[in-house]
């Protein structure tokens, strides 16, 4: 039997979290033997990967030199794209002039999600979507994915989460991928945890790193800090009419709405349906605003048992959005109400008050979002740390009530001002792909 009554916490911070999930840690001879094991496992990998670097690429040049062909690389669709935004946008800040590639590896997921976070982008020259590795192994040799023909680079920008997740023979793969590319100086390889899990289930929430907050230890090799806490998707015209179009389809003011966002990459990380639909009626109610409910196409059952538990005080625009068109939306809400999803790191992005609902599958210190007007509730039962992506029991979202989320709400709302405004440097309609 779990305890799903455990204290829900609403924090702001990555470091609340660890603090919180620290002190409800048994430290046992066990629990101090496997940190122990990590501890030690991860220097000798840092060790290692530090040799393999020295023999590969250059020791030296890296906060002086200026670059001319960047090749930056991440794997990922939404979220996983959002949270490193802001060290291409540095990037960019950094080296004007120099040709950035930009290659993204989707793996099975979205490549269409992941284009139109992307696409638009201001940061980079090129940009290069994989629906698979980078890299192709024959035997004993590398071969370079034919999509990559003809790219090279001076300087390898590792992007990757798979050193956060422990996964030594990427980040090795990744070391060779950036060699292969031509690249004399190459940064972001490094190991933060051991991928076993199982008996480690308890202690990885010591070692793994904050995503949307990790790029900052890889540009710091190169003198650089991420570009943070600001809007930096850019602004579409298009996008915006087009949403103000459905937005006045459905009679609702344009001054008055906030979004829900029901869904997930997995089903685990769904608060349930009709608490999504209490917190809806409760928006229209005390804000007499209307509440979108957004989602992705497969996703539409789900917000329409939303739309129906909320008495139809919510509007259904699930699989309606283009990325882009989510973005404008969420630019000009009130307010949004989501699952640890990519919704929640471009609401975070575009600064718009969020209430971020966790599960504790893994630690939510892994993916806090990087926002001034974030909340982020969860409840670190007594399961918690089970990284099982089907769970099915979910007491871990059940013991969040709908009074939590209200609260969370109200609170990050009084935060903002009266009106949120564009600024005039983002208000382009669309920046070209330059590959």
């Amino acid at each position: 039997m779990t305890d799903s009554s455990c204290k829900v916490y609403a924090v702001r911070s990555p470091d609340e979290v660890r603090h919180i999930l620290a002190l409800k840690d048994t430290c046992d001879l066990k629990f101090l033997f496997l940190r122990l094991f990590i501890t030690i496992w991860v220097a000798f990998a840092n060790f290692t990967l530090w040799a393999l670097r020295l023999i590969l690429f250059r020791k030296w040049g890296y906060k002086t030199k200026d670059f001319e062909h960047i090749v930056a690389y991440t794997v990922g669709i939404v979220g996983d794209n959002v949270v490193m935004i802001p060290a291409l946008a540095a990037l960019r800040r950094r080296y004007p002039s120099a040709k950035i590639t930009l290659v993204t590896n989707c793996q099975v997921w979205d490549q269409e999600a992941a284009g139109g976070v992307l696409q638009s982008l201001p940061y980079k020259d090129r940009l290069i979507i994989l629906g698979d590795d980078p890299l192709q192994r024959r035997g004993f040799r590398f071969i370079l994915n034919e999509r990559l023909t003809g790219v090279t680079c001076d300087l390898f920008v590792n992007l990757s989460p798979f050193g956060n997740r422990g996964w030594i023979g990427a980040v090795v793969r990744e070391m060779i991928f950036a060699r292969k590319l031509g690249a004399s100086h190459a940064v972001g390889f490094r190991m933060s945890t051991y991928s076993k899990r199982g008996i480690f289930n308890k202690v990885q929430h010591h070692f793994v790193k904050n995503e949307p907050r990790r790029a900052r230890e890889v540009l710091k090799q190169l003198g650089l800090v991420p570009t943070e806490g600001e809007d930096l998707l850019p602004y579409d015209a298009n996008a915006r009419n087009e949403v103000l179009r459905k937005i006045g389809e459905n009679g609702v003011s344009s001054e008055s709405f906030f979004a829900v966002n029901p869904g997930a990459k997995f089903e685990s990380k769904c608060w349930p349906a009709d608490r999504f639909a209490a917190v809806s009626r409760w928006i229209y109610d005390q804000y007499e605003a209307s509440v979108f409910v957004t989602g992705t196409a497969g996703e539409r059952a789900l917000a329409q048992s939303v739309v129906t538990a909320a008495g139809n005080r919510a509007i259904n625009l699930a699989g309606e959005t283009s990325i882009q068109e989510l973005i404008e939306l969420l630019r000009l809400s009130k307010g949004c109400v989501t699952n640890d999803t990519g919704t929640m790191h471009l609401a975070a992005m575009v600064g718009v008050p969020t209430v971020a609902i966790f599960t504790v599958r893994h630690s939510p210190f892994h993916w806090l979002p990087l926002g001034s007007h974030v909340v982020s509730l969860f409840n670190p039962i007594d399961c918690r740390y089970c990284y099982d992506d089907e769970c099915k029991i979910g007491a871990c979202l059940e013991g969040i009530s709908v009074d939590d989320v209200i609260h969370g709400l109200k609170d990050v709302l009084q935060e903002m001002p009266v009106s949120r405004s564009v600024p005039e440097e983002h208000t382009v309609a669309h920046i070209p792909d330059a590959g």
